[in-house]
């Protein structure tokens, strides 16, 4: 099933971060071939990036993830620690952040 990715991203998402789609700098869908989930990603102009999950049957979740503008590899590396505290996948994190799943696990296994 196919979702079109500037429908996941609804104006009463980006109202809540005081943001409207003319702020959104770019959006992309990263996959997860475990599950067949996309991650959708929405970068602001302001730095922020908010994410939303699709299942594979094109289900999109509600919950919003905002990412703060990420400026150096300590502020990433924390940003990692604390989505794997909420038990959210290597792969997941990675696609949220648009790294690699072998970047997330070095920063893991270095805790």
């Amino acid at each position: 099933m196919s979702t079109n990715l500037m429908n996941v991203f609804r104006t009463v998402d980006l109202k809540s971060v005081g943001k409207t789609a003319a702020d959104i700098v770019s959006l992309a869908f990263k996959s997860n071939s475990k599950t067949g989930a996309r991650i959708a990603r929405a970068v602001l102009n302001d730095g922020t990036t908010l994410i939303k999950t699709v299942t594979a049957s094109g289900v999109v979740s509600e919950t919003v993830h905002r990412l703060p503008e990420i400026t150096s590899t300590l502020q990433r590396n924390e940003v990692i620690k604390d989505l794997a505290k909420q038990k959210m996948t290597q792969e997941t994190i990675a696609a949220m952040l648009d790294i690699s799943q072998a970047t997330v696990s070095n920063v893991l296994k270095k805790k």
